[in-house]
C-alpha cells in the first residue's frame, strides 16, 4: 500500500534533503500532509492524476492531501531534491484574511495545477528558503520558535508568489484512462463518509462491480474499497488534531463500529487514534 500514511510524526512543518541513486513509486500515494517538492536534478517523470510531468532542475510541485502522485525513475546517477511537509491547518492558523498562505495548495478534484518550472535564479531563490526554514531554531535559544516559524512563512510566502508570477512549461501529457476514473474518484471523495458500496458506485456510474474494480486498480494501483478506507483515515487524523472524540470521528468518516474504527486506524497509522490525538494537544 502507498498512502504513506505511517510517515514520521510532523505536528507543524518538517524539512528533509533527499538524495537517491533511484527514485520510483510503483503506485500513487497520497498523505494527510500537504507537500512542497522542489526537483534539484533531472531525469524521470513525476504522474500526478491524469497528467505526467518530466522531472527538471527547478520542476516545482505542490500537493494538497487529496493529489494522487508517483514519480518514475529517475535517468541520473543522483536524484536529489527538497521536500517540506506540513499540516494544512498549521499552515491556515498562520494565514490572515488578506495573506491565505495553502492558496496553490487548493484546486478542484482532478484539475491539478500545482507544477511549475523555476528559472535558475528563483530555484536558487527558493533552495535558500528550504534551508533556512530547516536549520531555523535548532538551538533553542530564545526566540528560535518565533524565527522557525517565520522561516516557515517566508517559504510559503514565496512558494505561493512563484505560482503567480513564472511561467508554465509542464510538457503535460493527459492519460485517457485516468480520464475514465476521474468521475469516480470526485464522486467518492465527496461521498467516502457516506456508507457508499461497490453496489453503489457501479450502479451510480452504470458499471458492473467488476469492471468498476479493474479499471479503479489497474489506473490507481488502489483497491476501490481500500481507497475509499485510506480516505477515511486522512479524514480522521484531520479530525483527531481538532480534539474531537475517538468516537465521534469514527462517526463522522463513515465507520459504524467504533472498534472496527480503532482497529483500522492503528493498523494503518501506527499508532490508537487516541494517541495520534494526544499528539497534537
Amino acid at each position: 500500500m502507498e498512502t504513506d500514511n505511517k510517515q514520521n510524526f510532523c505536528k507543524d512543518f518538517c524539512i528533509s534533503f533527499h538524495q537517491n541513486a533511484s527514485w520510483k513509486m510503483d503506485k500513487f500515494h497520497f498523505h494527510d500532509t500537504y507537500e512542497i517538492l522542489l526537483c534539484l536534478s533531472d531525469g524521470g517523470e513525476f504522474f500526478v492524476g491524469e497528467s505526467t510531468y518530466p522531472i527538471k532542475r527547478g520542476g516545482l510541485l505542490v500537493f494538497n492531501s487529496m493529489d494522487l502522485h508517483r514519480s518514475a525513475g529517475s535517468t541520473q546517477p543522483s536524484y536529489d531534491r527538497y521536500v517540506a511537509h506540513f499540516i494544512p491547518e498549521y499552515a491556515a492558523g498562520l494565514s490572515t484574511p488578506q495573506t491565505d498562505l495553502l492558496r496553490c495548495f487548493e484546486h478542484p478534484v482532478g484539475s491539478y495545477t500545482g507544477n511549475v518550472q523555476l528559472s535558475e535564479e528563483q530555484t536558487q531563490q527558493l533552495l535558500s528558503y528550504f534551508e533556512k526554514a530547516q536549520k531555523a531554531g535548532q538551538k533553542g535559544e530564545y526566540g528560535d520558535d518565533l524565527r522557525r516559524q517565520m522561516a516557515f512563512i517566508q517559504l510559503l510566502l514565496y512558494v505561493n508568489s512563484l505560482y503567480d508570477h513564472v511561467y508554465r512549461d509542464n510538457l503535460i501529457v493527459q492519460k485517457d484512462s485516468f480520464h475514465k476514473v476521474q468521475p469516480i474518484l470526485s464522486y467518492v471523495q465527496q461521498n467516502f463518509q457516506n456508507p457508499i458500496t461497490l453496489d453503489s458506485i457501479a450502479q451510480q456510474f452504470y458499471m458492473s462491480k467488476y469492471y468498476l474494480c479493474h479499471l479503479f486498480k489497474d489506473v490507481t494501483g488502489f483497491g476501490l474499497n481500500e481507497y475509499i478506507i485510506n480516505l477515511r483515515i486522512l479524514k480522521a487524523r484531520e479530525l483527531l488534531r481538532q480534539n474531537i472524540s475517538v468516537q465521534q470521528v469514527g462517526e463522522i468518516v463513515g465507520f459504524s463500529n467504533n472498534s472496527h474504527f480503532i482497529r483500522t486506524f492503528k493498523s494503518m497509522v501506527g499508532v490508537s487514534p487516541g494517541q495520534y490525538s494526544h499528539r497534537y494537544r
